[in-house]
């Protein structure tokens, strides 16, 4: 049975439950023998038959409690699919990491239309291994650099067997630098095998590497069971050639984990210089910049130089051009990412299977803007490589950015299932039920997880979050204190927008006093103080704070910041005289002038800084009243945020839909503007809450509501608003009007008096806060 399931890939559980079938029908074996043994025929007794049902019974009970949950049967399962990417539309062959290969064809960069029929091994049966980058060692010399590339040498080797995850050192690079292993070296066994049960990993693997004095390379891996630290094997290798004496320690590291010696006999398993790179250089180049990527806080130019020399040192390195045009990418260097992706591309015979997927996905979404057919490599990739953490991650942010959350709700918990211990996993979950509309469970998610790390400030912020969103602001504000006391950077904002919302200015004042005084974000410290000054009726001194921000330094304020500060002050200011003693807004018309110089010479040509100046111009245009203009702008910042390479989440940075509902509702056309600040409103994010607390759409939604005719829609929206912002006093004053004219006069006091206390402080020349005098008379409310 051995030799079978080793050769034929059955489960090595079925000869145990086969030897354990026969020791268990030993009784009923003993009595027939006993009974029925001698020559010639014998007739059977109650008590016999009796015994024999029995035992049969109790045997099979016992087998299905012992074995219920096993799998029985082959080790394999078969799955049919498209192939992975090819080169420049020449046939390759796509090598499986088990069992079984195609030829496929790719033309033009179109979906392979030949299927791969594959046998992927079943999950109980797969070597998870968590890989840790080495330790130098003993009497020999090496860098830094080899320590942390023969680590990713050894995952390119091993990612060849379908029968092995590994997971890659920088996978733990958050755990391990909130645990003060800022360089991922020297991590003790203990915190070894904690992080790697985490991650699901069945074994630890680590070791050290070297060179001596004649150029050799020592190498010693120690492979260890994660949940009892035992040593499963210790191995020593030595050789003149690096990648070599890596070879010989993956082969070596598959026998150590038991693979089937028919799937070992079958598998591809390529040199690791042909699926990774034959040059030392290169790989310790690459590995530094993995390195600083996930490690280390630095910027994508310095993580894109690091790929760049590794790609220039091996012309043929699939997977640093790869991850240069990642960079690239982040860094809006459009064309230079192209390149670089299209090196990949055409080395890409270097690349796994998985990373041939990988590519194309990335290929289709970024370069070629067709995020469809993106989504169905992503398919193809999860299906033929269901273990695979990467894939389920690219599918889940894809379908997280094309707003598909219950899609993307499966692939997180995918994620979970195959890594339970995924922080990143567990608290998407919780996002996504709370942009689907089921807050009470993304509440309990995010609960357990800030439960489940302590020392984690994303937990706090985002049950605070929740709370707020549930109209529970004192659970809310206990919440983001002690995310304040954890030092998380976002928890002073969120206070600060929690005060404004229930009327507690005079600690507001403080937090933005305090926020200035760290200067540690002077823009956003500007902004708030701009928006509380705004939020209390001082409308000149808003401009005066907007206006330091502006002649601010560049490396204060960048040019992207402008437009947006401009989109936020000109969305404040409007023609309708609420703001300014005269119809004319100066301050808008200033901003436009500004713009326009702005534009004109900007060093920038990304996307991104297009729209942000063409959104700027036509939130300041609607605020002046030139709506022909305005919308002109507005639809080429709309063409250029929906472009199909573009995630439609992209729209929600440049609040697109917002900037729209305000010209409908300046061009008088309120039923449009409700649709639009309807769908701004669906379309927020948890950290949004943020940015509505400075806009406040349900506001404008219910005021158009009023004007289109909907009363009870309006009134509902406002209970909403408020129940969120109880204190804000344009809500308040515009809610006051509302229940006046339908005469309920009695409510209308009470939210016209929270509305003035707001005010308390505006000066004569305040426009919206005359009216409110005016509407108190009327109703003799008393102003103090």
């Amino acid at each position: 049975m051995k030799w079978s399931a080793e050769q034929y890939l059955i489960s090595p559980h079925l000869a145990r439950a086969l030897l354990l079938a026969l020791l268990l029908l030993l009784p009923a074996v003993l009595v027939v023998t006993y009974r029925h043994g001698r020559p010639g025929l014998d007739r059977w007794t109650v008590a016999e038959q009796w015994t024999i049902a029995g035992n049969v019974t109790a045997a099979a009970l016992i087998l299905a409690f012992v074995f219920g949950g096993v799998e029985l049967g082959s080790m394999v399962r078969t799955v049919q699919t498209s192939a992975a990417d090819t080169v420049e539309g020449k046939s390759v062959s796509v090598g499986s990491a088990s069992m079984g290969s195609a030829s496929v064809e790719d033309n033009e960069g179109g979906d392979t239309s030949e299927k791969v029929v594959r046998q992927i091994p079943k999950k109980e049966f797969r070597r998870r291994v968590a890989l840790f980058y080495f330790d130098r060692m003993e009497s020999a010399r090496a860098d830094t650099a080899l320590l942390r590339a023969v680590p990713a040498a050894l995952h390119a080797d091993l990612e060849q067997d379908s029968f092995v995850s590994t997971y890659s050192p920088v996978g733990f690079a958050d755990e391990l630098r909130q645990r003060g292993y800022n360089e991922g070296l020297g991590v003790p066994l203990g915190l070894r095998r904690e992080v790697a049960q985490k991650t699901g990993a069945e074994y630890v693997l680590a070791g050290s590497v070297g060179r001596t004095g004649d150029g050799r390379v020592r190498l010693r891996t120690r492979l260890r069971e994660t949940e009892t630290g035992d040593l499963v094997a210790e191995r020593h290798f030595e050789s003149k050639d690096l990648f070599g004496t890596v070879d010989q320690a993956s082969t070596k590291l598959k026998e150590d984990l038991g693979l089937p010696e028919g799937h070992l006999d079958t598998a591809t398993d390529l040199p690791v210089t042909e699926v990774f790179t034959p040059s030392v250089s290169a790989a310790k180049r690459y590995a530094q910049g993995r390195y600083l990527q996930h490690f280390v806080d630095t910027t994508d130019q310095s993580i894109a130089r690091k790929y760049r020399r590794a790609t220039r040192s091996d012309t043929t390195f699939a997977l640093g051009y790869q991850l240069e045009g990642r960079a690239l990418w982040r860094l809006g260097k459009r064309e230079q990412a192209r390149r670089a992706l299209k090196g990949a591309r055409r080395h890409s015979y270097r690349l796994s299977e998985s990373d041939k997927y990988q590519q194309k996905a990335l290929r289709l979404y970024r370069l070629e803007g067709r995020p469809e057919a993106a989504l169905e490599v992503c398919e193809r990739w999860t299906s033929l490589h269901p273990y695979d953490l990467d894939g389920w991650r690219l599918k889940a942010n894809l379908q997280w950015s094309f707003f598909r959350y219950e899609q993307a709700l499966l692939s997180y918990r995918q994620i979970l299932e195959l890594a339970p211990e995924s922080r990143s996993a567990e608290i998407s979950i919780a996002r996504v039920l709370l942009r689907t509309g089921r807050p009470e469970k993304a509440l309990q998610r995010a609960t357990s997880y800030a439960e489940s790390y302590p020392r984690d400030e994303e937990g706090p912020l985002l049950v605070g979050t929740i709370y707020w969103k549930l109209g529970q602001l004192g659970q809310a504000e206990s919440t983001f204190r002690r995310a304040r006391r954890m030092d998380a950077q976002d928890a002073r904002p969120y206070l600060l927008a929690l005060h404004q919302a229930r009327g507690e200015f005079v600690q507001a004042r403080s937090k933005i006093e305090e926020e200035a005084s760290s200067g540690q974000a002077p823009l956003q410290a500007g902004i708030h103080l701009s928006h509380h000054h705004w939020l209390r009726g001082r409308i000149g001194r808003s401009q005066e704070s907007l206006d330091s921000l502006w002649a601010a330094e560049p490396e204060t304020t960048a040019e992207t910041q402008r437009y947006f500060l401009a989109i936020r002050a000109c969305d404040h200011y409007r023609p309708s005289g609420e703001n300014r003693p005269s119809g004319e807004n100066l301050f808008a018309t200033e901003l436009i002038r500004r713009l326009e110089i702005l534009r004109e010479e900007t060093a920038q040509n990304t996307p991104g800084y297009k729209a942000g100046a063409q959104a700027a111009l036509a939130s300041c245009m609607t605020a002046s009243g030139e709506l022909t203009e305005a919308e002109k702008h507005l639809k080429r910042a709309t063409r250029l945020v929906e472009r199909p390479d573009i995630p439609p989440t992209y729209r929600l940075s440049f609040h697109i839909d917002y900037l729209w509902g305000r010209l409908r509702e300046a061009q008088d056309r309120p039923q449009d503007a409700a649709a639009r600040y309807e769908k701004y409103i669906e379309d927020s994010s948890p950290r949004a809450l943020l940015l509505r607390a400075l806009r406040l759409p349900r506001l404008r939604l219910a005021l158009s509501y009023q004007k289109a005719g909907r009363p009870g829609e309006a009134e509902t929206t406002y209970r909403k608003a408020l129940a969120l912002h109880p204190a804000y006093p344009r809500l308040n004053y515009h809610y006051a009007r509302f229940l006046n004219d339908r005469g309920r006069g009695e409510d209308a006091r009470k939210h016209l008096r929270q509305a003035l206390e707001g005010w308390a402080p505006s000066g004569p020349d305040f426009r919206l806060g005359q009216k409110a005098e005016a509407l108190a008379d009327s109703l003799g409310v008393g102003i103090t």
